[in-house]
Formats: C-alpha cells, sequence, structure tokens
C-alpha cells in the first residue's frame, strides 16, 4: 500500500467492511478505495439478497488503498441488506453505507451521512468531517 502523500486522484469508495470494536468500543471500519470503480467485483455481488453471502469484500487487486474510521456511530452496510445484491449497491439502488438511526433521538442536523458505491473519497472526508470523524489512510 502507498502512502497518502503518494495518493493519485480521483479516488472512489467501493466497499466497507465492519472490522469490529476497539477497547474505547468505537466502530472501526475499513473504506476500500480505487481510481477505477468499474472494474471492483467480487464473487457473489449478483446474489440477492447480500446478507446471505458469506464473504463478499472485493479481491486485494481490485482497491488500491484502504482508509480507516473509528467512531461512536454505527453503519448499515450494504453486504448486510437482505433485500438486495451487491450488483444492486454498484448500481446505486441501495447505498454502501448509511448511517443506522435506530437509536438517534432526532434526524442529524447537519444530515444523515449515506455513501454510495464510486463515491468521490474527497465527498466522503467532507461528510465524515461534518461529525468530527478522520479517514485515516492505513
Amino acid at each position: 500500500m502507498q502512502n497518502e502523500n503518494e495518493i493519485k486522484s480521483p479516488l472512489k469508495v467501493v466497499y466497507i467492511l465492519y472490522v469490529g470494536k476497539n477497547t474505547d468500543n468505537d466502530n472501526i471500519y475499513h473504506f476500500l478505495i480505487t481510481t477505477d470503480s468499474e472494474k471492483t467485483w467480487a464473487e457473489g455481488w449478483e446474489n440477492k439478497p447480500a446478507c446471505i453471502m458469506r464473504d463478499l469484500k472485493p479481491e486485494d487487486d481490485m482497491y488500491e488503498y484502504v482508509a480507516e474510521i473509528k467512531t461512536d456511530l454505527k453503519l448499515d452496510l450494504a453486504q448486510e441488506n437482505c433485500c438486495f445484491s451487491m450488483q444492486d449497491c454498484r448500481d446505486n439502488v441501495v447505498a454502501l453505507a448509511s448511517e443506522n438511526l435506530e437509536d438517534a433521538d432526532e434526524y442529524p442536523e447537519d444530515g444523515r451521512i449515506v455513501i454510495h458505491f464510486g463515491d468521490l473519497i474527497e465527498d466522503v472526508e467532507k461528510m465524515l468531517a461534518r461529525r468530527d470523524i478522520a479517514l485515516n489512510y492505513i
């Protein structure tokens, strides 16, 4: 993997992986990023619903970079969706990730976090920054 100073644009988010929780009870997510979202695919992405498939993460050669966030927010991920396939996500029928609002007292004043397949990383970084969430390349 290359460091952040060597990264070329335009970069696009193509998959978000839930890693788990850290000792501070923050959720850890890895964002898989590529310069060519058109080539991104994984076995099983055509199957509906996505939630019945085991591992829908693209192969390592389908993305160039990985960035991480640690947050108290919970994201609903496309691969956990029990109505749509990852192909539907790739076609922007369903979001790659969206902020889970089940425990929210009210709708977020600055809008809900919604990330689609192929969104530019700059746009995703701006959206996350509104909540003081930093995307760190690993």
